[in-house]
């Protein structure tokens, strides 16, 4: 039997839970974690007259990448957004375009290939192609132009999200969130401010429920969770967020069309976000295409994890 490669890094959790499920059912499966800095992995290619040789070596393991039948990117590496020094800049652009290499060559089904989940993370092109296909979503600017932002904010209630990741590493074990925030007077005073970067600008409104619905190829799970009073920006700030949320079902057009852009970004796994107003109306906010989905399978008792499993064990010959 072939072997089903994992690529994550060391805190790429939600991994754990598969890996166990497949072991137990005796599925050869390779984790290679994307980790820089003393934890590296090894990839070699030995590129011959007659063929190509790939290894991969982590954790003292190694597999010949002809052995590999399924494919899944349960994350990248961990370090694509961080600072770093010369050196670790050096060695990070090495390792990213060795293993980044495999997205291609390795002619292998995958959930999620490495290189669609950087193209398809990228929340402007997830708006635009959702208001293509007709699903709702809030009216948007996304701009560092401070007489732009000044216009948008000026006709409606306004919050503010990163456009690229909500999360900061402040130092080399913690990361701070940068959660969703209202825009009042204060954030719009300095032109310097607005200039610095990008940010996704939409109109607010009270949210009566938050909804994730994870896709694992054709199968979904939705659950919704209503925020508490402090919670009216941003669901994820300040409780423990598997309290919040059941199982529920989901609007079956809105579903049919997330299948239609997950398609289109070329990917077969996702976690997405959309929440409804006080009137009873549906809107998209964004695709998570690594998934972020544990809180999701205990809701479901393990469904996702099994979803998940059943995929890469299905593409096993």
């Amino acid at each position: 039997m072939k072997t089903v490669l994992i690529m994550t890094h060391r805190r790429g959790f939600e991994a754990d839970a598969v890996i166990d499920m497949l072991r137990n059912r005796a599925v050869p499966v390779f984790r290679f974690n994307s980790d820089d800095g003393e934890h590296a992995s090894y990839t070699s290619y030995n590129i011959r007259k007659e063929n190509t040789d790939i290894r991969l070596t982590c954790d003292a393991r190694e597999i010949d990448t002809s052995n590999i039948a399924v494919g899944w990117c349960q994350q990248n590496p961990p370090y694509l957004r961080q600072t770093a020094t010369d050196m670790q800049c050096l060695q990070r652009e090495n390792l990213w375009a060795a293993q980044l290499a495999l997205s291609d060559i390795l002619c292998v089904p995958w959930l999620n290939r490495p290189r669609c989940v950087l193209s398809a993370s990228n929340k402007i092109l997830q708006l635009m192609q959702a208001q293509r296909l007709g699903m709702p979503i809030m009216q948007t600017l996304i701009s560092n132009d401070p007489k732009r932002i000044r216009g948008f904010a000026s006709e409606v209630p306004v919050v503010a999200k990163n456009l690229a990741t909500p999360w900061m590493p402040t130092s080399k074990n913690h990361l701070d969130a940068a959660y969703t925030k209202i825009v009042c007077s204060d954030w719009l005073a300095c032109d310097e401010d607005l200039a610095f970067c990008p940010v996704i600008y939409q109109t607010y409104c009270a949210r009566r429920a938050d909804y994730r619905v994870v896709v694992v190829d054709q199968r979904t799970f939705a659950a919704r969770c209503k925020p508490n009073e402090w919670q009216h920006e941003d669901i994820r700030h300040g409780s423990l967020i598997e309290s919040l949320y059941e199982a529920c079902t989901f609007d079956s057009g809105i579903l049919q069309k997330l299948t239609t852009l997950m398609k289109d970004l070329s990917v077969n796994y996702c976690s997405a976000d959309f929440m409804e107003d006080t009137r009873g109306n549906i809107y998209f906010l964004e695709l998570n295409v690594c998934g972020a989905w544990w809180w999701i399978d205990r809701v479901y008792n393990g469904a996702v994890c099994k979803a998940i499993a059943d995929y890469l064990q299905s593409h096993l010959h």
